[in-house]
């Protein structure tokens, strides 16, 4: 009896194993479709040259420190990262791993990121903002759904997350088709973006050098099953040259909950490809 016991306990464990590892690729693939998707997407009519002095002074520094002023826009965008995630706020920081692609027009990103919670035990995302609508799709390992959300608060937070990291498409920023900016004060201004019917607004605050050092908003925030404008932040640095443009290589975003910034992510990019459009 006990090897008998012993010998089904083994095959069911192989039938999970195999179903997670087909699930996995699975969902492989959903990412890579979804990327496709978004690089198919029309654009509209070509970018007219900007009229440089209708921009804000500290995003015309940046057109110029960046490399944006003396290159041809980006159309695309993919990187790979490493860093750490908490899921809760008050809660301890996991490892994660995750792919990025980008695109220029229209602007959109989907993203899938792993995380480890435990020795063989993962929980991966893939959220996205494609023509202005957002989605998040959570599973635990690529099989049983944890969350599968859409409608216009994840609209609005998607969107908000894409307007962050346009710094790494600084053409896109200075796209007066979808970024429009407004002075704020000498180091700091107004960016709002426009996709799909839909606009989301930030302040982003440059540095010594003219890059952005950070960027504040109002997101939506998940809070007991209900949704709650938030501030929140981002921050850049350790910036780096890739294809004749100044890109962050270390972000971290969070919420200021009870008066004090409460970061939840914080992102190591290990690589950065421009105009590449085939998904890993």
């Amino acid at each position: 009896m006990l090897w008998t016991s012993m010998g089904i306990a083994a095959l069911v464990a192989g039938a999970v194993a195999l179903l997670v590892s087909v699930q996995g690729m699975r969902f492989e693939r959903r990412v890579a479709g979804e990327a496709r998707r978004l690089w198919a997407s029309p654009g509209a009519q070509a970018a007219a040259p900007r009229p440089v002095d209708g921009l804000p002074e500290p995003v015309r520094r940046y057109r110029e420190v960046s490399g944006a002023a003396r290159r041809d826009p980006v159309r695309a965008v993919r990187l790979r990262h490493g860093g750490t995630f908490r899921p809760a706020l008050d809660g301890g920081w996991l490892p994660i791993r995750g792919v990025q692609y980008f695109a220029a027009d229209p602007p959109g990103f989907v993203w899938w990121g792993r995380i480890r919670v435990a020795p063989g035990l993962y929980v991966e995302a893939c959220d996205r903002s494609i023509g202005g609508e957002g989605s998040m799709l959570v599973r635990a390992a690529s099989t049983w759904t944890l969350a599968d959300a859409r409608g216009p608060e994840l609209d609005q937070a998607a969107l908000l997350r894409l307007l962050a990291e346009l710094v790494w498409i600084p053409t896109a920023l200075l796209d007066e088709r979808y970024v429009g900016w407004a002075p704020v004060d000498a180091t700091s201004a107004r960016a709002t973006l426009r996709v799909g019917g839909r606009e989301v607004a930030a302040t982003i605050r440059f540095g010594p050098e003219g890059l952005p050092a950070r960027l504040d908003a109002e997101r939506f925030r998940d809070v007991d099953g209900g949704s709650v404008l938030t501030p929140w932040s981002g921050e850049y640095g350790d910036y780096r040259e890739v294809g004749g443009l100044r890109i962050p290589f270390r972000s971290q975003v969070g919420w200021r909950v009870d008066g004090r910034d409460v970061p939840y992510a914080r992102w190591a990019f290990e690589e950065v490809e421009l105009d590449r459009t085939e998904p890993y």
